[in-house]
């Protein structure tokens, strides 16, 4: 893997430096070449004026995978939060040991590898029949990812002592989002439609009843929308749940062998 940092990339670390020391994040414009090493960033960070400190654990925050580019603003994203979920963990394990439980959890959540660059790993969702089969067939909401496209975990060694490892879960939700809201708005037209528009079409030529008829079409499709809404952050939760009970129980997994290491003191 290549120590250079893309533009992207060192402008992350200087804004977030920044928001860590709690500064004007203005040391970004300085930046004018299309990559640095992390050397190189420490050094210009500094002589913006930022702490070292801030620099290297903005340093880590990226290596953990949180996202480099700013989230979206827009109706969609006031409607139905933000395009991406972020779960991330320190769990006590080796990095090869955690390598292997993410891959098994995401495999059994019928996903799979779309691209490999080491630590990061691009996860899509599977297709083919037996997969659409079996998502169809899952009463029992097993499958959280099942409307997910897309997942990229960042695996990155915290620890060299008792070998800790960060695991990032950076769930790209665009297209679910997207998807539900235009069927919220279709199905919330569709109410409308039939309340609203239809209601007065029976009785053409009062006014009253005309206004009263397109009033309980907006409250219809308003309640419509109101319930796809709810629907989908339902959705969104089983979505954050899944790998947050995953990396639960693989961090009390291996705590439970952490204390065997500081226990097995020698007798004075």
């Amino acid at each position: 893997m290549s120590d250079k940092l893309t533009r992207r990339e060192v402008e992350f670390v200087l804004r977030r430096a920044a928001e860590i020391d709690t500064q004007t994040p203005a040391a970004s414009e300085r930046s004018s070449a299309e990559s640095l090493t992390e050397g190189e960033l420490v050094r210009l960070g500094e002589e913006a004026g930022l702490p070292r400190e801030a620099l290297e654990r903005a340093l880590i925050d990226m290596r953990r995978g949180t996202p480099i580019e700013l989230e979206e603003q827009g109706a969609l994203t006031k409607t139905l939060g933000a395009s991406r979920v972020v779960v991330s963990r320190v769990v006590g394990a080796p990095i090869e040991t955690v390598r292997r439980a993410v891959d098994k959890f995401l495999r059994e959540q019928l996903m799979t590898v779309r691209r490999h660059h080491g630590d990061r790993v691009e996860w899509e969702r599977a297709q083919g029949i037996w997969p659409g089969l079996v998502r169809s067939l899952d009463f029992s909401k097993r499958y959280a990812f099942a409307l997910v496209n897309r997942v990229e975990t960042v695996l990155s060694e915290e620890g060299t002592e008792r070998g800790e490892t960060a695991i990032t879960f950076n769930i790209d939700l665009t297209e679910m989002r997207r998807e539900r809201f235009g069927q919220m708005g279709l199905r919330a037209g569709m109410a409308f439609l039939l309340f609203g528009v239809g209601g007065a079409l029976m009785a053409p030529g009062s006014v009253v009843y005309d206004l009263m008829a397109l009033a309980s079409g907006g409250v219809a499709a308003g309640g419509i929308f109101a319930l796809e809404r709810r629907r989908y952050f339902e959705s969104r939760g089983r979505v954050s749940l899944a790998p947050e009970r995953f990396l639960d129980l693989l961090a009390l997994r291996h705590k439970r062998k952490i204390p065997q290491l500081d226990d097995a003191q020698p007798d004075e």
